[in-house]
């Protein structure tokens, strides 16, 4: 009798051990059915609104206004030319002729005498503000042509031109005397001369 009972008991146990078995194995299969129409759901749901987003009216946007014309900005005026210095001697530009056919006194600039005037007139020098307009250049083509050696500097003939060019004969002669010119006595009186006997003064 006992025995019996253990034996009852055991297939009893071994019973609703393959009842949960199985009950597991139903519930897995019967979630994996469910899963796939859980999915379609949202998937059906975007499509919905998506067709419901394509059928409303569209918010009315104003056209894009024309862009306005640039305005112009007023040219600026060009600077005025420089002559341009390139280092290297560049022959100054003469005329053929005096101007009217009258040339100035050339003579009046210190350290030009009547022999180095009729070679300026050569090279078509022939008025005062011509030379006062040399560049530097310029001046370094006349004293290599004429070999000076850096007289025209030393001798000041640009500041004097431009003195002469201006017709300012007192501030010409206080820096330089009469120029090239001779006094009463026939002596030069020379601009260094001049400014050395200012400074013993």
């Amino acid at each position: 009798m006992p025995h019996l009972t253990i034996e009852l008991l055991l297939m009893m146990l071994l019973a609703f051990l393959i009842g949960c078995i199985l009950g597991c194995l139903f519930r897995k299969m019967t979630g994996a059915g469910a899963e796939p129409a859980k999915a379609v759901a949202p998937a059906a749901a975007v499509a919905t609104a998506a067709t419901a987003t394509a059928a409303a009216p569209k918010p009315h946007t104003p056209a894009p206004s024309a862009p306005r014309p640039a305005v112009p900005k007023p040219a600026e005026p060009m600077p005025a030319a420089q002559p341009v210095l390139t280092g290297k001697p560049v022959r100054p530009k003469g005329l053929a002729a005096a101007r009217s056919g009258k040339a100035d006194n050339l003579q009046m600039i210190s350290g030009v005498g009547p022999k180095l005037e009729k070679t300026l007139h050569g090279l078509g020098f022939f008025h005062f503000d011509q030379i006062a307009n040399w560049t530097r250049d310029e001046v370094e083509w006349v004293d290599d042509h004429l070999r000076f050696k850096g007289r025209i500097d030393r001798e000041e003939w640009i500041p004097q031109c431009r003195l002469l060019a201006d017709g300012d004969m007192d501030q010409f002669h206080k820096l330089y005397g009469t120029g090239g010119l001779r006094n009463k006595q026939g002596e030069r009186e020379s601009g260094a001369r001049t400014r050395r006997a200012k400074k013993r003064k």
